[in-house]
């Protein structure tokens, strides 16, 4: 049995190895620069998303973009139990790009990304949760830039 498994998992290396498989996000994939980088709203968010698209700034290509992002985290009650307390809340990233190439085209474009969760009886533990949860929702805006950025 030991061994059967060995055998397809060995196949399966060797077919993943020869099918030229290459991670997504590798800096070296990618055909652009970032020459500057403005943030405005939300430092905490801003930092992670511009520590993501910091690998981006020393590369060499004819691909060229100032970026100025604008980053706005709003937290709004969802729902309410029958007293009145809040029973589940929203978690809402709005971040605003604009993008300015080397040829002085400019464009603009919205990422947006929500999450509901449950409300915790410690404030600390709710607290924790809702950094995370912002720290989450920045990482995934990052991507999105990246591939926005990649596309242009």
């Amino acid at each position: 049995m030991l061994k059967k498994n060995f055998i397809k998992i060995l196949i399966l290396l060797f077919l993943l190895y020869g099918c030229g498989y290459t991670p997504i996000y590798t800096n070296k994939d990618y055909n652009f620069t970032i020459i500057s980088l403005q943030t405005n709203g939300n430092d905490k968010l801003n930092k992670i998303i511009t520590n993501r698209l910091g690998i981006y700034k020393n590369t060499n290509s004819k691909k060229q973009f100032n970026l100025i992002i604008n980053t706005n985290l709003e937290k709004e009650v969802a729902s309410k139990d029958s007293k009145g307390n809040p029973k589940t809340f929203r978690i809402v990233l709005n971040t605003k790009i604009i993008v300015s190439d080397s040829e002085g085209i400019t464009k603009e474009k919205s990422f947006s990304k929500t999450l509901d969760y449950n409300n915790k009886s410690k404030k600390s533990e709710l607290k924790k949760y809702e950094d995370r949860s912002g720290k989450n929702l920045a990482e995934k805006i990052s991507e999105e830039i990246i591939i926005y950025l990649v596309s242009n």
